[in-house]
């Protein structure tokens, strides 16, 4: 069907996803618009090699997403007004015929691909050569458009500046509110301390400036160009175009970069549309595999070279569609996305496109995809922004087609590959941030949530585990195995006691080396003993790390489904060594191997039918009685006034110093939300969070922060790292309580003593 405009429209109506509906989707197509194979593109161009045979790739060190050809058909993708609200920004799209991509593709579509979002300005100057000093603020849409309240909260210690030292927040605040009773725009208030006197300035944003923005620098705003793209809210909403110099960063540079990895072929024969009826392909979709057979207009072309791809066939995407993208957003384009393949991975797919059986000459083409991944998590939609000229071909010219695997081509099959987590850290972005980051599997603490490796429900398997071995502060039976350890098992997994990692996390609780002690000689340990020195968070961030290994190991095995569950109870119950279906019995003499895993099979199974959403039921609500942040380190110094102990410290103490090395486990003191993680003038690294009746409480002088803004934590959970960040004498802790905070303002409240709320 053509449309008069020309314009290939996408509307999305009402269906039901986390409270949002989408009904219907229309589709109409515009007038095709060739890619000539006589036209060939003016990509730079380098080689690559797969046993002895070379081959045209891209040269991803020069070609950007701003200097990749123009896209050749006009489109449009329509969002429902109740979707764009309740996702806080507009998720509808619109390119030209003509267009680079830089200036219709979004942060979000590559969140989980090229990874932008890791940037910061300053790291992209450094690519690009960008003298951010000569940049005007206005280029920089994602800041301006952050409130104030969002802006302090992404870049760290912005909050703790005077206002008079960052003149554009002045100059918004003076034209905003000029002559406020009690407010001078001149003062040496903090930028914290004024928003928190005054909560209507924390609505405001830098983009009510207007054209007074010009007079502004990226540069005068501290610490911007050095905040993650990520730590701005709404940040996927960003075109590329619009954060300073991303459009020009090679794709080889970005944190996850375009690779060339897999085989090469010989673009034997070039067919025609007349041909039919053919499925010995290497084409297709994520979603279909990529041996999807044609029947009708089978334009393709049959591919000569190693054994592995001799005779196969790259069906042209042109001609043939597949099932493609994922979630709600895969029903876009009505589900279907040219037939091609990922070589160079899942940032954009490469499809064979106009075909010459003439000439003996092919085109190629990219597509691209929207993507909204996250909270609420739409999924992609099928690749269909294109077709964007890509690289021609003639008949007896090698052709690069990346791994023969189920991922099309792509360099890695992982959900996130190797060498991104590392990078994030580089960049100071902690793993769990990370689009894709199972919490479960990798996380340190907190409620087990997630699916881990081979698909498992960890809340569900941890439920399973329980309702065999008990609660938080089940004591199992005093026994020795084969190598004369003795012990018991304690908790809900019925770790044992003389196992090394229980060790060690009891040992870093205050009194623990004691209670290891006494559960060593056979002596009755209480519950109450156990939920103490080996609490819940604890139990579950050991279970999280061996239950993965253990599905591993599974897997490995050749197990899934119902008796990848039983195998890992198995593993759980007698050890990696456990015969499989083995007769075994433990001291008890109830259950064997073979049983032990059955029996957690099925109560998995009921487990995972009633598992639900773990944000919605994790324990993250303040008691009011705070625990010891870091317990079994003596106070140094203590709240209220005292002689400055060094230059730039304070001779009034607002909160506690407790003497922890650098590296001591840092435990939420109670339940709640973090309101800030990054650094501070004085404090150094510190992370605040909120609680319940205006409390909140902060951890200073940190070495590492294992948690975020926005992260809903549950008492105990351990947040942080000691370290001796900032001003300070050496490496301690320093825990402050503020009462009668703002909501959501991280530097507010009055300094009340510690003393009063926990026990020490």
């Amino acid at each position: 069907m053509i449309s008069t405009g020309g314009i290939r429209r996408i509307t999305l109506l009402k269906s039901l996803i986390i409270g949002l509906t989408i009904v219907c989707i229309t589709l109409l197509f515009p007038a095709s618009v060739a890619a000539s194979p006589d036209a060939e593109t003016t990509l730079p161009i380098a080689s690559v090699e797969w046993d002895g045979q070379y081959a045209r790739i891209p040269d991803w060190s020069e070609i950007t997403l701003h200097s990749l050809p123009p896209i050749l058909e006009d489109g449009e993708f329509t969002a429902p007004s109740d979707l764009n609200q309740a996702l806080g920004y507009d998720l509808s799209r619109r390119w030209r015929a003509g267009q680079t991509a830089d200036s219709y593709l979004k942060l979000g579509d590559f969140q989980t691909s090229l990874y932008p979002q890791f940037f910061n300005l300053y790291t992209v100057s450094q690519l690009t050569r960008l003298d951010l000093k000569q940049v005007a603020l206005s280029n920089f849409k994602a800041a301006t458009q952050q409130t104030l309240n969002q802006l302090i909260t992404a870049i760290p210690g912005l909050g703790s500046y005077r206002l008079n030292q960052v003149p554009a927040i002045a100059a918004l605040f003076d034209q905003k509110f000029p002559g406020t009773p009690g407010f001078n725009p001149s003062s040496d208030n903090t930028i914290a301390e004024i928003l928190s006197a005054n909560p209507q300035f924390g609505q405001l944003n830098l983009g009510q400036l207007g054209q007074k923005l010009d007079q502004f620098s990226i540069a005068d705003i501290p610490n911007l160009q050095n905040v993650p793209l990520q730590n701005l809210a709404n940040w996927e909403n960003s075109l590329i175009s619009e954060v300073p110099g991303l459009g020009n960063v090679p794709l080889a540079q970005m944190p996850n970069p375009v690779q060339a990895t897999g085989m090469i072929g010989i673009v034997d024969v070039v067919y025609g549309t007349a041909e039919s009826d053919r499925r010995n392909t290497i084409s297709g979709s994520d979603r279909e595999g990529f041996q999807v057979s044609c029947k009708e207009n089978c334009a393709y072309i049959e591919l000569a070279g190693a054994p592995p791809l001799y005779g196969k066939q790259w069906i042209s995407g042109k001609y043939q569609k597949v099932k493609g993208g994922s979630g709600i957003l895969g029903a876009v384009n009505g589900g279907k996305e040219p037939t091609g393949r990922h070589p160079f991975g899942d940032a954009f797919k490469v499809s064979v496109w106009d075909v010459d059986e003439s000439t003996g000459t092919i085109s190629t083409a990219l597509h691209f995809r929207i993507c909204k991944r996250g909270l609420p998590d739409l999924g992609c939609t099928p690749y269909f922004l294109g077709p964007v000229p890509f690289l021609n071909y003639h008949e007896k010219e090698p052709i690069f087609t990346g791994l023969l695997d189920s991922q099309g081509g792509a360099s890695s099959g992982a959900s996130i590959p190797e060498g991104v987590i590392d990078r994030a850290r580089a960049m100071g972005i902690p793993a769990e941030a990370l689009p894709g980051y199972q919490e479960a599997v990798f996380g340190d603490d907190g409620e087990i949530c997630g699916i881990g490796a081979g698909n498992v429900d960890f809340k569900a398997l941890a439920a399973a585990f329980s309702s065999i071995e008990g609660n938080y502060g089940s004591a199992g039976s005093f026994v020795c195995d084969g190598d004369g350890n003795c012990g018991r098992g304690l908790g809900r997994y019925q770790y044992m006691s003389y196992r090394s990692d229980v060790r060690a996390s009891i040992q870093r609780q205050e009194g623990g080396t004691a209670f290891l002690a006494k559960a060593d000689s056979g002596a009755s340990i209480s519950e109450a003993e156990i939920t103490r020195f080996f609490p819940a968070s604890a139990q579950d961030s050991i279970f999280k790390a061996d239950q993965t290994r253990n599905i591993q190991q599974a897997q490995r095995e050749g197990f899934s489904g119902d008796r990848l569950i039983e195998r890992v109870g198995q593993i759980h119950f007698g050890g990696p060594y456990a015969p499989i279906d083995g007769n075994a019995t433990d001291g008890n003499g109830r259950l064997t191997l073979k049983t032990y895993g059955q029996e957690l099979a099925r109560n998995y199974k009921s487990a995972a039918k009633r598992s639900g959403d773990c944000a919605k039921s994790a324990n993250v609500k303040s008691s009011g009685h705070l625990i010891n942040p870091a317990p079994g380190y003596s106070i140094t110094s203590d709240f209220g006034a005292r002689e400055s102990p060094c230059a730039g410290c304070s001779s009034f103490h607002r909160g506690l110093d407790l003497g922890a090395p650098e590296g001591t486990s840092v435990r939420a003191a109670d339940g709640g939300k973090v309101v800030y993680a990054g650094w501070a003038e004085g404090y150094g690294n510190v992370v605040i969070i909120e609680h319940s009746n205006g409390m909140q409480t902060r951890y200073a002088h940190l070495s590492e922060m294992t948690t975020q803004v926005g992260t809903s934590v549950g008492q105990g959970q351990i947040i942080a790292r000691s370290g001796h960040s900032g001003v300070g004498t050496g490496p301690h802790l320093h825990f402050e309580v503020r009462t009668g905070a703002t909501p959501g303002q991280p530097f507010s409240g009055t300094a009340a003593d510690p003393r009063k709320y926990l026990s020490l």
